[in-house]
């Protein structure tokens, strides 16, 4: 594994995970392998280890891991989970650790970033799909201003400055046009940091389809986990984290049963029960700055039957 990738909230991923014995696990988004190394760290001989991402190049990562315990399977996440559903599946944990990685920050060509010269790519997933260029140059006002608003948490003054010159300036083709048409628009911010870090989520997160994936995949989780199976999701912007706390609060009801207990005992009838929550250490944060907007949530399978039938 490449020495500057740092796995966020890893010590606490993995604890919420509980590997051991013979566990089964996967780690949705297997990324740079970091999550993945820790938990083969923590699982017995018979345990089992599965790794996802559409990303190619973490499919190239993947094949560095020498353990006859890990298995990776290529591919969008909620696609993959329904496959492992529909094949019979269970397992005891999921992690999905959300948003990029950073190989994919760090690496221009890929277009995830607003700090040096790239195509305006964006795709995970580099050989099929929209790229951003192709989006924001077909994309109209009211959808943009939408997706800016929605994805990218913009106020929609803020939205609407931005949709307008990037309208102006069509065709954008590298993310130096896309940051200069926000900092032309928006100017610059001495607090808050860079404004065209909230443009590059929304379009990143646009392009990918994440939010609609992120749905799917988390639906995949109520038919894949055993009774007292773990899922264990790190976010790092609002509209992920909406997702995960709303779908895991609609599987909870009012249960106020111990999230350890397998069986509901008070009557509610969860799917879920709720875990904890928490958010990077000081220390973390200190030491890698882009942990600092992530949250981690936990919940905990009962026996209960899944709400749903199959992929939304």
């Amino acid at each position: 594994m490449a020495a500057y990738h740092r796995p966020v909230m890893l010590e606490e991923a993995v604890a919420a995970l509980k590997p051991g014995g013979a566990s089964t696990v996967v780690d949705a988004t297997f990324g740079g392998g970091g999550h993945t190394m820790k938990v083969l760290q923590q699982l017995g001989p018979r345990g089992r280890l599965f790794g996802i991402d559409r990303d190619p190049g973490a499919a190239e990562r993947a094949t560095l891991v020498r353990d006859p315990r890990f298995t990776f399977t290529p591919g969008a996440y909620d696609e993959v989970l329904w496959e492992m559903v529909e094949s019979g599946s269970r397992v005891d944990a999921v992690l999905f650790d959300l948003g990029i990685s950073s190989y994919q920050i760090d690496e221009p060509e890929r277009g995830f970033t607003y700090v040096g010269a790239g195509p305006l790519d964006m795709r995970m997933d580099t050989t099929t799909g929209v790229t951003a260029a192709d989006f924001l140059n077909t994309v109209d006002t009211v959808e943009l201003i939408e997706v800016l608003q929605e994805y990218g948490d913009l106020p929609r003054g803020q939205a609407r400055r931005v949709a307008k010159e990037i309208l102006r300036r069509r065709p954008l083709s590298t993310t130096t046009d896309l940051a200069e048409a926000v900092r032309n628009a928006l100017g610059w911010v001495e607090r808050g940091g860079n404004p065209a870090k909230r443009v590059f989520q929304a379009v990143r997160v646009c392009v990918n389809e994440e939010l609609e994936k992120l749905q799917r995949a988390l639906e995949a989780t109520e038919h894949l986990l055993s009774a007292g199976g773990r899922l264990v999701v790190i976010t790092f912007h609002s509209g992920e984290d909406r997702i995960v706390k709303k779908f895991i609060a609609e599987r909870t009801g009012r249960c106020v049963c111990p999230p350890e207990l397998p069986v509901c005992v008070c009557g509610a009838r969860p799917v879920f029960r709720k875990g904890r929550v928490e958010s990077p250490s000081e220390f973390e944060v200190e030491a890698n700055p882009r942990s600092a907007s992530a949250r981690l949530r936990v919940a905990y399978r009962t026996e209960e039957p899944p709400t749903g039938d199959g992929p939304s």
